[in-house]
């Protein structure tokens, strides 16, 4: 875990998206030709490389498009297309996504839920916090085996919920066996809340 939040701009594709659509696909760099390719989910790395490059081209208007596909997409690669996707609909919901990208922390068909917390601090807000408690209680039992999204779960919790009951329960747990927990994480909460984490 090199940085505990990461830092995405998002907004970078690199040319071989383009090259992908452009050359190999043949067919225009345009939203509405990102969106027909998401809607057919002929191929997956088509639907993978349609999905990057809505974040270069998108608007609001592809979002609907992206949460269907998140949730729906059953392909080989289906976490590869869950993690694009939210990452996508982070960077053009702009947090006002927050609250759906909390809710997949919930869903059983939704997978890598270390990226739908990455994708709520791409504009953190607080609306989120529901889905990340619950998600928090049910998964966070102590500091050793919290799940991949745990610390961000944790830095969350901290940051909009740090007098919320159910929020000092999970801490509590953490601080149980805090030196379990791994090192860089455990610095960044004692650094970054000392109050809460021991």
């Amino acid at each position: 875990m090199e940085k505990i939040i990461p830092e995405w701009d998002l907004s970078d594709i690199g040319i071989f998206c383009y090259e992908h659509i452009t050359e190999k696909i043949k067919k225009p760099f345009t939203e509405d030709t990102m969106i027909n390719i998401i809607n057919q989910q002929s191929n997956w790395y088509d639907v993978l490389q349609a999905i990057s490059a809505l974040r270069k081209i998108g608007t609001e208007k592809s979002i609907k498009y992206l949460k269907k596909i998140v949730i729906e997409y059953n392909g080989i690669k289906k976490m590869d297309i869950q993690a694009s996707g939210v990452l996508t609909i982070a960077k053009l919901a702009n947090g006002v996504e927050n609250e759906f990208l909390g809710g997949l922390l919930l869903n059983k068909e939704y997978k890598t839920k270390w990226y739908a917390m990455a994708a709520i601090f791409y504009k953190i807000n607080n609306e989120a916090l529901p889905y990340v408690l619950e998600y928090g209680m049910k998964k966070i039992k102590k500091s050793k085996n919290m799940p991949e999204s745990g610390g961000l779960v944790l830095i969350y919790l901290a940051k909009y919920a740090h007098e919320n009951e159910q929020s000092k329960k999970i801490f509590s747990k953490v601080n149980n066996d805090i030196e379990e927990m791994n090192v860089k994480l455990k610095q960044y909460l004692n650094n970054e809340y000392p109050n809460i984490f021991k």
